[in-house]
């Protein structure tokens, strides 16, 4: 198995979490106009999605600039 198969790396996933934490931002902000209101749960379901959703989209970065997976 390769053990650089979930490679972390930090500098990556914290810029990619600053940007989605923006459009999450700007996504409130449209809710907010739109439906005048955010929910309790727009907000919880927002804050726990945003990390995971980074932590993916760090994953996808990571393995574009070391090419595929070993194939």
């Amino acid at each position: 198995m390769n053990d650089s198969l979930f490679e972390f790396v930090p500098a990556v996933f914290w810029k990619v979490l600053a940007a989605t934490l923006t459009v999450v931002m700007l996504g409130w902000i449209g809710a907010m106009w739109i439906f005048g209101e955010l929910k309790t749960v727009d907000i919880v379901g927002s804050l726990i999605s945003a990390p995971i959703l980074a932590y993916l989209v760090h994953l996808w970065i990571v393995y574009g600039r070391e090419g595929d997976l070993g194939g």
